[in-house]
């Protein structure tokens, strides 16, 4: 979806879901660009590319920003809160919203293209992949729509509410749900290939990087899997019974499902997605214990207490991880090490919802309904 390498076209900057920009270069100290009263507040993370940012509120608008100066460049009304992040390609934006809709919207003039009914609320958001839509909503579906007309190419079945961002590679579509379940199908006919029971809510979406796909519970699980598995017939109903069967210690070891790499634990309860940057799997319980895991072994490289409860899903500028926190700072730690890069107070009731950066900018939806541009060295 990235147009250039300063792009960040989708609530996870790359259909893998990353959350890392890795060209991104910012520090402190910062200036104000710009700042600016959107019209209701961000309830999801703005899109950049090229010179234009791309907002949706909670107050159902849709609108286009000058990059450099925050001016509006159009706006459309959808007439029902948003809690999407815009997902862009190359001609339109893509939003769902409460009132059970996927809108596509064109992204020079701001007019409408199509809608599409997808039978329930909408919390979500979009990627787009080689033309197509996937969307997950609390319909218990992952649904796939054609990016230029709406029609519905497929919809794969999901137990749960899918509240997250689907991720791709390419080869797979991968979705997780509210109703303890991951899973990957294939992305011409939606047929469902692998189905993986996470035992409790996953939070967020999920991410597909180097081969590896990750998600995280609400209770702190942390599982890698391998998006290629298959789950083959019956297999659900073979890992319950070796699992209840370590239960009353008649197997000695735990089992482990179809695809399994590895589990880990982020040591606390989790209420955001984990990012993936240079090979790590960094993420941050409720409490702000930051931990980096090694994607290939889920081996601890370094962890980190904020001492204060997190405010926002985490995402990596460069070298540097970005935490928004209940205390209003926004803190930098280097991926690399874990130490304090850099902390920058927010005033406003802090962010509400993950900073975005492109280049040397970093822009941040506040909770008091301003947008900030900062600049940093």
């Amino acid at each position: 979806m990235a147009a250039s390498e300063t792009d960040w076209p989708s609530i996870r900057r790359n259909i893998g879901g990353t959350g890392w920009a890795p060209d991104a270069r910012i520090s402190a100290p910062f200036s104000v660009r710009w700042e600016r009263d959107t019209p209701g507040v961000m309830l999801a993370p703005p899109a950049v590319v090229g010179d234009r940012l791309y907002i949706t509120t909670e107050d159902g608008i849709v609108a286009a920003l000058d990059a450099g100066t925050g001016e509006t460049v159009w706006s459309y009304e959808i007439g029902s809160p948003s809690d999407s992040a815009p997902a862009v390609s190359e001609s339109a934006i893509y939003v769902g919203a409460r009132n059970h809709r996927l809108l596509a919207v064109d992204r020079e003039s701001g007019q409408l293209r199509w809608e599409r009914n997808l039978g329930n609320i909408v919390l979500g958001s979009a990627i787009v992949v080689d033309g197509t839509v996937y969307i997950g909503s609390t319909n218990s579906r992952l649904e796939a729509l054609d990016a230029a007309t709406g029609e519905p190419r497929w919809s794969a079945r999901i137990k749960g509410w899918v509240v997250g961002h689907p991720a791709s590679d390419g080869s797979v579509v991968a979705a997780a749900s509210l109703g303890e379940r991951f899973i990957t199908v294939d992305p011409d006919t939606g047929r469902r290939r692998l189905v993986f029971y996470s035992g409790t809510p996953v939070v967020g979406g999920p991410i597909i990087a180097d081969g590896r796909a990750y998600f995280v519970t609400n209770r702190g699980g942390v599982w890698a899997v391998d998006p290629s598995a298959v789950s083959r017939p019956f297999s659900r109903f073979a890992y319950v019974a070796k699992f209840n069967f370590f239960y009353w210690r008649l197997l000695k070891d735990p089992p482990q499902q179809t695809g399994t790499l590895w589990v880990g634990s982020a040591r606390g309860r989790v209420k955001y997605s984990p990012v993936y940057a240079d090979g790590k799997l960094l993420l941050v319980n409720e409490n702000g214990l930051a931990r980096a895991l090694d994607g290939e072994t889920g081996a601890e490289l370094w962890e980190r207490d904020l001492g204060a409860e997190v405010s926002a899903e985490p995402v990596v500028a460069g070298d540097v991880l970005l935490i928004a926190t209940a205390t209003r700072r926004l803190v930098a730690l280097d991926v690399a090490s874990g130490e304090l890069a850099w902390e920058y107070g927010l005033d406003g009731g802090g962010l509400s919802a993950a900073p975005v950066v492109s280049g040397a900018t970093m822009y941040l939806p506040m909770a008091d309904g301003r947008l900030v541009a900062l600049g940093g060295e």
